[in-house]
């Protein structure tokens, strides 16, 4: 066989193996891709979250600030988006394992005109709250990239405590970790006891009276 007939076969070959290896992009072994999530911001580091007010599914208007005392957790995705189809499981999952210590997600539809009516069909069953926005009022406010899927978490009193774009296998541990640490900040603002009452100065003592005249 000449050189220049066997160099074709020889390339197929070694695109083979590439394909079979455990670090290859194409193995279904392959490592998942980094963490991209931010880290938790300090409390006092933490600034106000622009309040937003969306429908949801059934017509009802949810406003961002109605929800103030719960941890929320606001995520933007589209129907079209394949890391949105990995993640929103995760996230049904979080919300009713922790809806009861004061919980909530926002599911943010980001679809236009075009798919919108495709929403109602994916999301009809999911437990999360899922809110409209097909003409990117809050997309704009909120995620002005336009990234798909875009995650913020906004603490009890409204601040904005972890962001994250996109979605990698593994990531659903962060926000997971992210959540349940403001819901401890919550439960130990709630829990806290108040501080003790300090004691009154004893009064005191009367003076003695004054003598009479002449005594």
């Amino acid at each position: 066989m000449s050189t220049l007939a066997s160099r074709p076969l020889a390339a197929l070959a070694a695109l083979a193996l590439a394909a079979l290896s455990p670090l290859s992009p194409l193995s279904p072994l392959s490592p998942p891709s980094p963490l991209l999530a931010a880290p938790l911001t300090a409390a006092g580091a933490r600034a106000p979250v622009a309040d937003f007010e969306l429908k949801d599914l059934k017509g009802r208007v949810v406003r961002l600030s109605e929800l103030r005392g719960k941890v929320v957790l606001v995520n933007f995705w589209a129907t079209w988006c394949g890391p949105c189809k990995q993640e929103i499981p995760h996230l049904n999952r979080l919300y009713e394992e922790l809806k009861g210590r004061g919980f909530e997600v926002l599911a943010i539809s980001t679809d236009g005109p075009q798919t919108v009516a495709q929403v109602a069909r994916m999301a009809r069953k999911w437990p999360v709250t899922t809110l409209l926005d097909p003409e990117g009022r809050v997309v704009a406010q909120l995620n002005p990239r336009g990234v798909a899927p875009y995650t913020l978490i906004v603490d009890a009193q409204g601040r904005g405590a972890f962001e994250h774009d996109g979605y990698h296998i593994g990531d659903e541990v962060k926000m997971e970790e992210a959540v349940r640490a403001l819901l401890g900040e919550l439960e130990g603002q709630v829990a806290a006891p108040a501080a003790p009452a300090v004691p009154a100065a004893p009064a005191a003592p009367a003076a003695p009276a004054a003598p009479a005249a002449g005594e």
